[in-house]
């Protein structure tokens, strides 16, 4: 009996150290899988070349750490697919000094992602670039995907660049620079939809 009972505690504390193991490790996922922020997003730049049947992407992204120690945090980079505008091309992510250099994508539940460390309240900003095929001459550029992380943008600029195509519709208003680069910019910005365009070719 008492061999029995001895038998069972060990058993126990066998099973319990995996058992915390497994719920230390599940408690962290959403953290590691970037489901939840631990970081702070606050600025970014899109600027989107227009072409006719294409458009190339370039987005800065600032993210500051507010913690008085270092953390990581993983990325996932939500890209805007449907049968109409395949997954994009050409998908890069480089980290600006300090430790500039390019960041290694991974596959994680179907997202293409990325880590980054962070020392005590540090800065990093990141661009990201891609091509994306778009025969319906139309785009989506995903803002919406801003929420998740419970914090309105501190300072946002957005621009379209046309190439032999002119301008046929945005669902949000757009103001040209002396340049004839097309855009809109925001502060304290929470998107309420994303930014959807349409072109039309330019006669030549």
């Amino acid at each position: 009996m008492a061999r029995a009972w001895f038998e069972a505690i060990g058993m126990r504390r066998y099973l319990i150290g995996p058992a915390l193991g497994l719920i230390a490790l599940l408690s962290l996922l959403p953290f590691l899988a970037g489901l939840l922020p631990i970081v702070h997003f606050v600025r970014e730049r899109i600027d989107i070349a227009v072409y006719p049947e294409e458009v190339q992407v370039e987005g800065l992204y600032v993210y500051r750490n507010p913690w008085p120690f270092p953390v990581a945090q993983a990325f996932s980079i939500p890209l805007p697919v449907d049968p109409s505008h395949p997954m994009p091309t050409e998908l890069t992510a480089i980290r600006l000094v300090p430790d500039a250099g390019p960041i290694p994508l991974r596959n994680l539940l179907g997202w293409n992602a990325f880590e980054l460390p962070f020392r005590a309240h540090e800065e990093v900003r990141v661009v990201i670039r891609y091509r994306q095929y778009a025969p319906t001459r139309d785009a989506r550029y995903l803002l919406t995907t801003t929420r998740p992380w419970r914090r309105p943008l501190d300072h946002a600029v957005y621009t379209l660049t046309l190439h032999d195509v002119r301008l046929a519709r945005s669902n949000y208003a757009l103001r040209s620079d002396t340049q004839g680069i097309l855009g809109f910019e925001r502060t304290g910005f929470m998107p309420r939809e994303d930014w959807q365009f349409q072109w039309e070719e330019r006669p030549r």
